[in-house]
């Protein structure tokens, strides 16, 4: 699965149902809804948003890393492959973007754990 879907994939599983009417009661879930949240998915948003910086934010010899990605581009400009070198670095550009997406999906992880989870 490649990066952008995995990216979609975490921030859907981050939404939690927000209303956009003012007057929309807000949505509770049960305690034990809350504890099996805590207990499974949290770590395991965690676990893939941590997996997801580490792999933009690699090394060269990271595949699907920023740093590979300009390699990548820099090669096929060698090559004389502009079209190629152009689409890498439109993947590059996607990278940042990405970024910010999984920070945020990062800090309302962290505010449901401190809200709802406690200081685990």
């Amino acid at each position: 699965m490649n990066i952008s879907r995995i990216g979609v994939v975490v921030a859907g599983m981050l939404l939690l149902g927000t209303g956009t009417a003012v007057a929309q009661e807000p949505i509770t879930i049960s305690p034990e809804k809350v504890r099996k949240i805590c207990e499974q998915r949290v770590p395991r948003v965690e676990a893939k948003v941590k997996a997801l910086t580490d792999k933009i934010n690699g090394t060269p010899e990271t595949l699907g890393s920023t740093k590979w990605l300009e390699q990548k581009a820099a090669d096929a400009r060698k090559a004389g492959n502009t079209a190629r070198a152009d689409v890498l670095d439109a993947r590059v550009k996607l990278r940042a973007a990405q970024l910010v997406q999984l920070g945020k999906a990062s800090e309302r992880v962290s505010k449901f754990k401190t809200e709802h989870c406690g200081a685990k």
